[in-house]
């Protein structure tokens, strides 16, 4: 194939590139801006996604949405592993920052079939794991990975770093206030958040992230190379696809053509159809047109393959096997209740641990920043799984966002009457630290903003003895669990600055049926 027809491929995957990462934002930012009744398709992503149509069928019940993941992977046998390298948005990334860091890997490196075996390795630790009930897949799966990190650490700091940037510039007295005044007008209304979002372990998800990121500077698509389980999904299907890169006559073996392939793969010794992601940067570097484009049934001789070995398979199985023991063995599996608030619609725990997949897509949807990635308060098995924290956030009383927005129905959706009735816990008043009950005072502002029509929260009047020792009548504040939903609004407006008088807890929470 000549130069310039080689060229506009280049172009054309790096449009098709530049494209679905634009979409991916665009869908993300837009779950925590737009009107619950127009939040876009934001799991569009996760539903063209095999691995989560995996975890579909073994948490039920089946969703037909994720049967879109089957279209990926029947292009995939006639294109290979196109999808890696003209669709996925991290992947994109991964693309992105290689080709920063080209000059470093002028030179040439020799392909490494070990790490290109990892990712193959990893997808049998995740899916076996994921047969016992422990969902692991969304620590690497690429879309979780990129849409928590985004949530959690790219956008928020992002948000950070224009807000203080574009504020400076606007209020600039001379010409760059009046070039930048506009722009910081039009971010606020359309862009930025006016709220900073903060959130749990945003540090340790962001240096994860952006650490996967510059290791291509080191190798090339590092994490598409060594480490992404969907990779291995359309890795494994793409070796028996149609579309070739085979070598014409005009071939001398010079080798330009692995100068910038995207997994040190050289197509004139040794072409693995299952490590291709037709980046075409070979039909570019080759100067003599040596590299053609053909669609050609699979032969029976022998084809170039990854040997993964059967003792390397049986000890990813056992690694699987122990990941998916070890966080059943905790003594927090013996406790008969928990401390900690799941977002409404939450199926129950042991099903939503099956069904959550650490996306992070709630978290991003959720305007009052309540929704935050689990540390240890659900164990190790419930690492980056949403947890409703009051102190930071509350739950919005007129808003199903997160219901919306979760792929997988962990979050089971709610219609807005289902979730002004739907109880995630209750309320719980300190009187050692009350005002009404610790010191005497009157104090309203948790019945004042309790949203219950009815309001959970009331007053008794009394006569106690202040804290100096005068007998005076105070409203003393209760709470009424049967009314009481748990929205942890109370807690996030207490006037206590050492620490919230009313908490909320999980007691009578009430979980959703998926089935």
């Amino acid at each position: 194939m000549d130069a310039k027809t080689g060229k506009r491929l280049q172009r054309l995957r790096i449009s098709s590139q530049f494209f679905f990462t634009w979409l991916f934002f665009f869908l993300l930012l837009k779950s925590g801006g737009a009107a619950i009744e127009h939040l876009p398709q934001t799991g569009f992503f996760f539903y063209i996604d095999p691995l989560f149509l995996w975890v579909n069928i073994l948490a039920g019940p089946f969703l037909q949405v994720f049967l879109l993941a089957l279209i990926p992977l029947i292009m995939t046998m006639v294109f290979g592993r196109f999808f890696c390298g003209w669709v996925c948005p991290f992947g994109a990334l991964n693309q992105f920052f290689t080709w920063l860091g080209s000059r470093r890997q002028r030179k040439k490196i020799a392909v490494s079939r070990s790490s290109l075996r990892l990712k193959y390795l990893l997808l049998i630790i995740l899916l076996v794991a994921s047969l016992f009930a422990s969902q692991l897949l969304g620590w690497l799966d690429p879309f979780a990975l990129l849409t928590r990190s985004s949530s959690v650490a790219l956008v928020p700091g992002a948000n950070f770093l224009a807000q203080h940037a574009l504020q400076s510039g606007a209020q600039n007295q001379g010409w760059v206030g009046k070039i930048i005044k506009p722009l910081y007008d039009f971010s606020r209304r359309f862009l930025l958040t006016v709220r900073q979002r903060t959130f749990l372990q945003a540090a340790a998800i962001g240096l994860i992230f952006f650490g996967l990121l510059l290791l291509n500077l080191y190798r090339r698509r590092f994490f598409c190379n060594s480490l992404c389980p969907l990779g291995a999904v359309y890795g494994f299907v793409a070796k028996y696809s149609l579309l070739r890169l085979p070598l014409n006559e005009n071939c001398t073996n010079c080798g330009a053509c692995s100068n910038h392939c995207t997994y040190y793969g050289s197509p004139f010794q040794d072409y693995l159809k299952s490590e291709c992601v037709l980046c075409l940067n070979c039909l570019n570097d080759c100067p003599f047109a040596a590299i053609d484009v053909r669609f050609q049934l699979p032969r029976s001789g022998k084809r170039p393959a990854l040997d993964m070995g059967r003792r390397k398979i049986l000890a990813a199985a056992g690694c699987g096997l122990a990941a998916a023991a070890l966080p059943q063995i905790g003594v927090n599996k013996k406790a008969k209740a928990h401390d900690f608030i799941r977002p409404p619609g939450a199926v129950a725990e042991k099903e939503f641990l099956k069904k959550c997949v650490r996306c992070g897509a709630c978290l991003q949807a959720c305007p009052t920043n309540a929704i935050q990635p689990a540390v240890f308060q659900a164990g190790l098995e419930g690492i980056w799984t949403p947890v409703l924290i009051p102190v930071n956030g509350y739950c919005e009383y007129e808003c199903v966002r997160c219901t919306r927005v979760c792929p997988t129905h962990a979050l089971m959706p709610l219609t807005l009457e289902e979730k002004k009735q739907f109880k995630i816990g209750t309320a719980v008043i300190n009187r050692s630290t009350c005002y009404t009950y610790a010191d005497g005072y009157n104090c309203a502002v948790c019945e004042e903003h309790c949203p219950v029509p009815e309001k959970a929260i009331r007053f008794r009047e009394v006569e106690v003895y202040n804290f100096r020792g005068k007998l005076k009548k105070v409203k003393q504040i209760y709470v009424v669990p049967d009314l009481c939903i748990g929205c942890g609004i109370c807690e996030n407006v207490c006037p206590r600055t050492d620490a919230p008088a009313i908490t909320v807890g999980a007691e009578e929470e009430q979980r959703e049926n998926s089935f």
